[in-house]
C-alpha cells in the first residue's frame, strides 16, 4: 500500500515537471520517457533480473500504440490546459475502460457501472463548461485542447483494456517495455523532425521526467503484487488530486466552482468503477 502511494507522489513529481517544456515539442518529452523506459527495463532484462518474454504479441502492439498516443496527449494537456485540468481529464480513463472492455473484450457491463459513467460524463461537462462566464473551456485556453485531453483519457481506456488481456500471458515488465518500444515508433518521426536546441537545464529537465516516471512505473509494478487491483486503483487517484493541488501552488492555476464541482464528481465516479468490486463486497 506504502509502495503504491509512493508511486503515485512519484507520477506527481515527475508531473511537475512537464509544464517546464511547453518551449519544446512534446514528442520529445514523450521520446525521452520511452527512452529511459527502455534502457531501464531492457537492462534488467540483459542481467536476466527480470524475464521479457513478449507472448500476445498482437495485444502487446495495441498496448504499446494506444498508450503510447495517450502520454503524448497527457503531456501536451498539462502543457495547453495547466497540471490541473490536464490530469483530470486525462484520468478520466476508468470510465472510458469501463464502456469499451464490453465491446473489446467481452467483459460485463453492470447497471451501476453504466450509471457512474454517465454521472462521470456530467462531472466532465461541469470541468469543460463550454457555457457561461467561461465559455471558453474551464482552463481558458482553446476547447480542442480540452477534446484533445478527453481523447487522451479513451486512449488510455484502449491500453488499459489491453492490459487487463495481457495481465494472463505477459509479465507487467514486458506490457509496459511493449509501451516504450512501439511509443517510439508511433513518436519517431515528429520527435525526429524536432529542434533540439535548447537549454542545458531543458535537458535536466527531460531526464527528471524520464527518471521519475520509469522509477514510478516500476514502483507500481512492484506494489500490484502485494495490493488488490482496486486499491491500487484507489490509491493511482491521488495524481490527478496531488496535480491539481501542484497546479494551484506552483503555477497559480486557478479553477471555477463549476470546474471544481466537476473534478470531484469525475474522480467520485472514477473511483467507485475502479472499486466496484470491494464496495459491492461491503454491502453484499
Amino acid at each position: 500500500m506504502v509502495v503504491m502511494a509512493v508511486s503515485s507522489l512519484v507520477f506527481s513529481a515527475m508531473s511537475l515537471l512537464v509544464p517546464f517544456t511547453r518551449s519544446i515539442n512534446t514528442s520529445i518529452v514523450t521520446a525521452v520517457r520511452f527512452a529511459t523506459g527502455i534502457v531501464v527495463i531492457g537492462g534488467l532484462g540483459l542481467m536476466r533480473v527480470i524475464e521479457l518474454k513478449p507472448v500476445n504479441k498482437l495485444w502487446l502492439l495495441g498496448r504499446g500504440v494506444f498508450g503510447a498516443a495517450s502520454v503524448y496527449l497527457m503531456y501536451f494537456a498539462m502543457v495547453k490546459l495547466g497540471l490541473g485540468m490536464g490530469t483530470i481529464l486525462s484520468y478520466t480513463y476508468p470510465v472510458f475502460a469501463a464502456l469499451l472492455a464490453p465491446l473489446i473484450i467481452r467483459e460485463k457491463l453492470h447497471p451501476d457501472v453504466f450509471v457512474a459513467v454517465a454521472i462521470s460524463f456530467v462531472g466532465i461537462w461541469l470541468v469543460v463548461n463550454p457555457i457561461g462566464a467561461n465559455a471558453g473551456g474551464a482552463s481558458g485556453a482553446a476547447p480542442v485542447y480540452e477534446l484533445l485531453a478527453l481523447l487522451g483519457g479513451v486512449l488510455s481506456a484502449v491500453a488499459v483494456v489491453a492490459i487487463r488481456k495481457l495481465q494472463a500471458t505477459d509479465s507487467p515488465s514486458m506490457i509496459y517495455l511493449a509501451q516504450c518500444v512501439f511509443g517510439m515508433v508511433v513518436i519517431g518521426y515528429p520527435t525526429a523532425t524536432s529542434s533540439f536546441t535548447f537549454a542545458l537545464p531543458l535537458w535536466l529537465v527531460l531526464a527528471g521526467i524520464g527518471i521519475l516516471a520509469t522509477v514510478a512505473q516500476l514502483l507500481m509494478t512492484r506494489a500490484y503484487r502485494d495490493v488488490p487491483a482496486t486499491e491500487g486503483s484507489l490509491l493511482a487517484f491521488l495524481v490527478p488530486v496531488v496535480n491539481s493541488v501542484l497546479g494551484i501552488v506552483v503555477f497559480g492555476e486557478r479553477m471555477q466552482p463549476l470546474t471544481v464541482a466537476g473534478a470531484l464528481v469525475v474522480l467520485a465516479a472514477c473511483a467507485y468503477v475502479a472499486l466496484r468490486e470491494r464496495i459491492m463486497g461491503l454491502f453484499g
